[in-house]
């Protein structure tokens, strides 16, 4: 099945979900930014579970505008970007593809020259300082590496291009270099500073430009259960070969990269190397739809395609629409501790306050103000419903994207807690909020969070847990892993040897301290088990050990250490203040079963004075109503939170904190 996202192997985040016969690895995108996050990340799954999954593609963040001023109700300004300089004439077939351009272009070349030749002590030495201290050369081999494990051998430059990009008011260079490896065709991209210096690093897909008329191929693939629509693009580049791309629509994942295409006689192949996917097919005689066959990892799945206009749209009708009843103020302030700044929206009632307010949390994985995920804005729905019962709300961007700066180190739950707890004091500044009536409303890994931060004083008035934990992160992988492989339909076999991964790369993460260390024991002890598994074990968790080295450093990282052994447990019994949990009843990434009654028997055995907690029916991870449960369904959902679920965080609120008109 196709999974899309960035994944940070963890409940709150997988970005998505893969392992399975016919799972397509996406490429992953090594990025790091440091005062220019330059490209919003596509929405992803919030709940991960590392094994045999592959991991997600992502993007880097998208820079906001910060401030406290009064912004419309809905979202900040997007980042603007002017259009690109033309793009240096060094197709891959051309004899002058390695001739060096002018300006920023001449950096980026010999940058990649430098990464090319293993010389990453002189490809980090233009880095800023934030970017120095974010990736050092050592981490910079490592991710070159995996771009080669994924995409195999670099084998030429084929061009460059660059596009100014204004964030904060200050205008970048993002400095594009294309580059062909074995198996893929991926974007060096390099963000320049106006001083020249080196602030932003990612490895993209490349993005094929079709020259005229651009066909739109569209089908639906059922794979294990889940039923996924691609969207091929199939055009002629500028040097009149035939050129596609392709979209996995349920998964957020657009411009996935075709290596080659092949027309004869009314038959039709396309080929992805770096996904290991082959569509096969027969045009009918009027040219409008093609009956063919998907085969990915050993498996092979009917795809038939019909000729389109256009893409389809994605409908989100709660999306708020005006008139407001209420102010959305830009905003920002700082976790000194950290040397972290924060911004968001903070989105106040009209009228005479002050107000009881609540704190949005988000799940795992860099997420935005909005918890924005394959075009919803759960926390916008949210923030807009709540604000109009007279509660505001505080959405911030989560560090290292949008108007939030990135730590120097990674963060852990912990560290995250920081965050929230600067938040309070912040509100606890603005005259139109009650500095008793400040309230924390999380979800996934911020229903972790939410308790955390509570636990350790007096002045959170409530908290909300919106598909919290209630066990250690291993527990909560472990039965993620099952539920999300039934939703797809998954054989027991493959649940078995899912488990069986996941068991030995947990125990080495918590054996083995040093990360370098850990990730080399993972890889043999994945490639040992796969070696003994037969044939259909095998397909059933697709290519585990690219998907492993894939998450590699993801796994073995500080955040996701801390996660797999912490106990939510301690935190929720020091919790006195009003309590309310929530979980929909078909939530396939954080178990309903596993999780309240774990919940139940700790609040009752610490005697808490005020809680309430919901199984919520026919509602998934992200409180949509669903079928499954599976993440496939949540693009395809047009729900973004049920009603019934917005509805009973309200009323719960308003009977505590909100005073009557």
């Amino acid at each position: 099945m196709i999974f899309a996202r960035r994944l940070r192997p963890t409940f709150p985040e997988t970005s998505t979900v893969r392992r399975f016969a016919s799972v397509i690895l996406l490429l992953p995108i090594v990025g790091i930014a440091s005062a220019c996050n330059t490209s919003t990340p596509p929405a992803a799954p919030k709940g991960a579970a590392p094994a045999a999954t592959p991991a997600p593609a992502q993007t880097p963040a998208a820079t906001s505008v910060s401030g406290d001023k009064a912004q419309p109700a809905t979202d900040p300004a997007p980042e603007k970007s002017t259009a690109s300089t033309p793009a240096a004439s060094d197709p891959a077939t051309d004899s002058k593809a390695d001739a060096a351009p002018a300006g920023p272009e001449a950096a980026a070349v010999e940058f990649v020259a430098a990464l090319v030749a293993g010389n990453f002590d002189k490809a980090v030495a233009d880095f800023d300082e934030t970017m120095a201290k974010a990736m050092p050369a050592e981490k910079l081999k490592q991710a070159w590496s995996g771009i080669e494990t994924q995409a195999g051998k670099f084998q030429k430059r084929r061009s460059t291009r660059v596009e100014k990009v204004t964030a904060n008011n200050v205008t970048y260079d993002s400095t594009f270099v294309t580059c062909e490896f074995e198996k893929a065709a991926i974007d060096v991209k390099i963000v320049y500073s106006p001083a020249g210096k080196v602030s932003g690093l990612f490895f993209v897909p490349a993005k094929t430009a079709f020259v005229g008329k651009e066909e739109l191929w569209l089908g639906e693939l059922n794979a294990g259960g889940a039923k996924l629509r691609i969207l091929f693009h199939i055009g002629k580049t500028a040097d009149g070969k035939d050129a596609a791309t392709f979209d996995s629509l349920d998964q957020g994942q657009k411009g996935l990269p075709v290596d080659s295409v092949t027309k004869k006689d009314g038959k039709i192949r396309l080929e992805a190397k770096a996904l290991k996917v082959v569509y096969e097919g027969t045009l009918n005689e009027a040219g409008t739809e093609i009956t063919g066959e998907w085969q990915q990892g050993g498996a092979k799945l009917p795809l038939n395609l019909k000729l389109v206009d256009s893409a389809p749209q994605a409908r989100r009708p709660q999306l708020p629409k005006a008139p407001f009843p209420y102010d959305a103020i830009e905003v920002g302030y700082d976790n000194k501790a950290a040397g972290v700044h924060l911004a968001g929206t903070l989105t106040v009632p009209h009228g005479a306050g002050p107000y009881p307010a609540a704190i949005l949390i988000t799940g795992s994985g860099t997420q935005d103000r909005d918890e924005t995920i394959f075009e919803h804005k759960p926390f916008l729905v949210l923030a807009d419903y709540l604000s109009r019962r007279r509660i505001a709300v505080l959405r911030v961007d989560d560090r290292g994207i949008g108007g939030s700066t990135k730590s120097e180190t990674e963060a852990t739950t912990a560290d995250l807690a920081v965050d929230v707890q600067s938040g309070i004091e912040f509100l606890k500044g603005r005259p139109e909020i009650d500095p008793q009536r400040i309230g924390l409303i999380g979800h996934s890994e911020g229903a972790i969070i939410g308790p955390l931060v509570a636990s350790q004083g007096n002045d959170v008035a409530f908290v909300v847990m919106l598909a919290g934990t209630t066990v250690n992160g291993e527990q909560v992988l472990y039965e993620q892993g099952a539920a999300l492989l039934k939703a797809m339909g998954a054989s027991e076999k493959a649940l078995a040897t899912q488990r069986e991964l996941q068991t030995r790369m947990f125990q080495i993460i918590k054996d083995t301290p040093d990360a370098d260390a850990a990730a080399k024991k993972i890889s043999e002890s994945v490639a040992e088990l796969m070696e003994s598994l037969d044939a259909e074990s095998r397909a059933g968790v697709g290519d585990a050990q690219a998907n492993v080295a894939a998450q590699a450093r993801r796994i073995v990282s500080p955040w996701f250490r801390y996660f797999l052994t912490y106990d939510p447990r301690p935190a929720l019994e020091k919790v006195r203040c009003p309590l309310l949990a929530l979980n929909g009843s078909k939530d396939a990434q954080v178990v309903p079963q596993q999780n309240l009654p774990v919940l139940r028997d700790v609040l009752a055995e610490s005697k808490h004075p005020d809680y309430e907690i919901h199984e919520l029916p026919d509602l998934n991870h992200l409180f949509q109503t669903c079928r499954t449960g599976a993440v496939s369904e949540y693009g395809q959902i047009e729900e973004t939170f049920a009603p019934s679920a917005l509805q009973l965080v309200g009323d719960w609120i308003a009977q505590r904190f909100v005073v009557s008109n």
